[in-house]
Order: structure tokens, then sequence, then C-alpha cells
């Protein structure tokens, strides 16, 4: 894959796995992660605003599948954190601090997502 080099915060070697080849297969995905991952961040904030330890622990569990395909470490591991910290009921301040370093990312991340969209 001659465009890993250039890019920075994803790795869409398991999304290739997945697709096998399938350009039309890889371009629906790209274009539902590029979709899916602002939505889901959203809806982490407003459950994280709002004290909603239960919708924090599914939003972070359902998106660990999505963080597969974008390949980020740093962005996984982020959200395993928030999931965590939800499902152990532990005190939920860390993650503010956690979903604004997410959103730094994550933009990165759509950005990267687009422009492999662009180039297929």
């Amino acid at each position: 894959m001659a465009n890993n080099g250039t890019r920075e915060f994803i790795n869409l070697d398991y999304m290739d796995l997945m697709a096998d080849g399938d350009v039309d297969m890889k371009k629906t995905m790209l274009e539902m992660l590029v979709m899916e991952l602002p939505t889901e961040l959203a809806k982490l904030h407003d459950a994280f605003g709002t004290g909603d330890k239960k919708t924090l622990k599914s939003v972070s569990h359902k998106l660990k599948s999505t963080l597969a395909f974008v390949g980020n470490e740093s962005l996984d591991k982020m959200n395993k954190t928030v999931e965590r910290i939800a499902k152990n009921d532990e005190n939920i301040q860390p993650i503010g601090d956690l979903l604004n370093q997410m959103d730094g990312l994550s933009a990165n991340v759509v950005k990267e997502l687009g422009d492999e969209l662009k180039n297929l």
C-alpha cells in the first residue's frame, strides 16, 4: 500500500483486509466512518454533559468496533478508558479531558479518511 506512508492518523490495514479488494465496499466503509465518528463523539459529549454513565458506556462500547477500522491506537485507547470509567462507575470528570483530546485527534482522522475516500 503505497499511500500508507502519507497517513499520519489512520491505519486502514484492517479495513483493507475486510474489504478484500472490493473498492465499493471500502468506499462505503470510509463514508460511514466519516459520518459516524463525529456523530458518536457528539453523543459522548452529550452523555458526559448530563452525567449519563449508561450512555457513555454504550456509545464508547459501540465506538470500539468503529475505531478498529480507523486504526488509530491513541483514539482507541482513550475510548476504552471512557468505557472503563463509565462501566466501573468511577468519577466521570476525567472523561471531559479525554473527550477534548479525542475531538482534536478525530478531526485529523476524519480529514485523512476523507482524503482516502477522494483518492478511491
